[in-house]
């Protein structure tokens, strides 16, 4: 059954205890660590878009807040109850405190989520996407509790063979843990079907990290490996735009790398933002050269100073091993 983000209720915190009760130790730190991360991604991401920086879809909120040079989140406490130990800078007692960072001056508060505008200077506009975006967290992990009090699988619900796809991270570890998809990520899943349908999939991290024969833009092109060139809608195709990387290009993706940007898509506008690279993008706003920076970042998978995490047709990660540096 998916559950119809109009129908999800609002659970109790007695409710949610009990039903993160019947789940096993591994499920219920995975769901709380994901709290977390949800918001951190959700406050970043609101961040960085109202600075007019592109964020990919899946985007970890490690690598957005690489774009971000202002607030970003670094850790939000759930108390359970409202209780003195955790206050806002007024003085108030808080159940939920959110503490942030200044990238710029390294200035640390701690709030509650009424006094963020008062505290950091962050519009009323932006923390109004932030409550919101919050809330919807909130409501996600309602959404899966409710899911899994009612049994739900993946056998309940009609999805066509998939077993041929590299499946998103977030996707492949909730199916790991056995717990239930949101329906974002459903949605998500059966776009992705969609798209692949009866072509070659996509090449896998394992495979990509174990092949290190340098592939042609033809070959590319040809398997669709990470929809390397797109056809623009509105721009005739051309394979002569598409050149090797600059040296002072490469050296900038190996900076972020190192870094711990894991990224591909995040790198390309980080690339952008700096000034490294030129602001081409295809109708879906993919640069350009996104291809160029993935090829690059391969060619340093097979001497082990890199290593593919995933891959599929909106971004491909990767892990820099700095002790190969």
């Amino acid at each position: 059954m998916e559950c119809g983000r109009e129908l999800i209720l609002k659970l109790t915190e007695e409710q949610r205890g009990s039903i993160l009760s019947s789940l096993n130790d591994e499920q219920v730190q995975f769901l709380r660590d994901g709290m977390k991360r949800g918001k951190r991604t959700v406050f970043a991401n609101i961040i960085a878009s109202q600075k007019g920086l592109r964020v990919p879809e899946g985007a970890t909120f490690e690598d957005i807040e690489h774009l971000v040079d202002s607030w970003i989140l670094i850790d939000y406490i759930d108390a359970g109850a409202v209780t003195d130990d955790l206050k806002c800078e007024c003085g108030r007692s808080l159940r939920y405190q959110y503490k942030v960072s200044n990238k710029q001056t390294g200035e640390e508060r701690k709030f509650g989520i009424d006094h963020l505008e008062l505290h950091t200077g962050i519009d009323a506009k932006t923390v109004s996407e932030i409550r919101s975006g919050f809330s919807k967290i909130d409501l996600e992990l309602d959404e899966l509790l409710l899911k899994i009090e009612a049994d739900w699988s993946l056998e309940k619900i009609s999805l066509p063979p998939f077993s041929h796809i590299t499946l998103p991270h977030d996707i492949q570890l909730h199916i790991d843990l056995q717990l239930p998809l949101l329906d974002r990520q459903i949605t998500r899943l059966r776009r992705l079907i969609n798209e692949v349908g009866g072509r070659q999939p996509f090449a896998s991290a394992a495979q990509a990290n174990r092949e290190p024969e340098r592939k042609t833009p033809e070959i590319f092109h040809e398997v669709d490996l990470f929809t390397a060139y797109e056809h623009d809608a509105h721009n005739k195709f051309d394979e002569t735009e598409h050149v090797e990387l600059s040296s002072v290009q490469k050296q900038a993706v190996l900076s972020y790398l190192q870094r711990g940007v894991q990224s591909a898509r995040i790198i390309c506008e980080l690339l952008i933002e700096d000034g490294t690279a030129k602001e081409n993008r295809f109708s879906t706003g993919k640069p350009k050269f996104y291809v160029e920076v993935c090829w690059f970042i391969e060619s340093h998978i097979y001497s082990g100073q890199c290593k593919m995490l995933s891959a599929d047709q909106n971004d491909r990660t990767y892990q820099w091993n700095c002790h190969l540096s």
